[in-house]
């Protein structure tokens, strides 16, 4: 594995603890903590993993094995699953705490579109 690879891998690893984390206090002060919810959430996770690994498998693989194509899949594919987790970790902090939910600060995550605009939904 090389080390955009590791890093690649580390940096989704690290988001989807703090998902978990964020998912995990939310349903702490929703008073709604469900073991069914911690095990689908694990579950989505690991399903997530085995995404990123195979992408490891697949890039690599390109080296040795004619697959009819050569594209890098490791990082679009971190890229993917790191956005997901952002997105989900900041809904998370929204309602852990509603004071910043439409903060500057949480607005520095979000893409400048509208999503209630009908010329972003193109």
């Amino acid at each position: 594995m090389q080390q955009n690879g590791i890093a690649a891998l580390a940096i989704v690893g690290i988001l989807m603890t703090i998902d978990y984390l964020t998912g995990l206090m939310k349903a702490a002060i929703q008073h709604n903590i469900s073991s069914e919810k911690m095990r689908l959430g694990l579950w989505h996770k690991s399903g997530m993993i085995l995404v990123m690994l195979l992408a490891e498998i697949v890039e690599h693989g390109q080296r040795y094995l004619d697959l009819g194509y050569t594209v890098p899949l490791i990082v679009p594919t971190a890229v993917y699953i790191s956005i997901t987790e952002i997105s989900s970790i900041m809904e998370n902090l929204g309602e852990i705490n509603p004071d910043i939910a439409n903060s500057p600060l949480l607005q520095l995550f979000r893409s400048g579109k509208d999503p209630n605009d009908e010329d972003s939904k193109s």
